[in-house]
């Protein structure tokens, strides 16, 4: 009687624990709002001064395979985002890009915990159209990519989500040897689920 109630009390512990989070094969797709915020002065014109590039906002996709409990490899897509480039306050071109990204990422807690921070280094492809003024011919650009980020896991399938990439994203100004260094910050807030 002892071992039965030994045994039973084991059971109900075990099934209290909370599931893991993630394990290898998991796959988490994730879908928000992401904003790529470029640096200061990002394009040297010389006497002319340096010419500055907007931010934008765009729908942003993510996917993360996890090859274990606390390692995923992820893919960062988003529509394409549209830039403005100023020259002491006057619009001199505008262009689109799109960064698609790739990262290895590790997991810092223990698979089991609702709170998943996370870092990654991965690298990052840049490619420009619909250029428009002085910017024309964008040459596209490869570069790394360092993330970090926090999942919330809302139950065993659903999560929100928050993270932060710094890339390194360069290209040249119509073959003339104008470096475009524009090395955004990109924010992420979204939510997502874990198949």
């Amino acid at each position: 009687m002892k071992l039965l109630k030994t045994l039973l009390a084991s059971a109900v512990a075990v099934s209290a624990m909370p599931a893991l989070a993630y394990e290898a094969g998991d796959i988490i797709v994730k879908a928000g709002v992401v904003n790529v915020n470029p640096k200061e002065d990002n394009i040297d014109l010389g006497a002319a001064g340096k010419a500055q590039i907007s931010d934008d906002t765009q729908l942003g996709l993510t996917l993360t395979y996890m090859v274990a409990p606390q390692v995923g490899v992820e893919v960062l897509a988003a529509t394409p985002f549209k830039h403005d480039v100023t020259l002491n306050g006057n619009k001199i071109a505008s262009t689109k890009h799109l960064p698609p990204t790739v990262s290895a990422q590790y997991y810092l807690m223990d698979p089991a915990s609702k709170l998943q921070p996370y870092v990654g280094l991965g690298v990052n492809h840049t490619f420009f159209f619909d250029e428009d003024g002085a910017a024309t011919h964008l040459k596209k650009s490869w570069g790394l990519a360092y993330s970090a980020g926090l999942n919330y896991n809302i139950d065993d399938k659903m999560l929100a989500n928050v993270a932060v990439w710094k890339m390194d994203i360069d290209s040249e100004l119509n073959d003339t040897g104008i470096d475009i260094e524009i090395d955004p910050l990109v924010f992420m807030v979204g939510a997502g689920m874990k198949f």
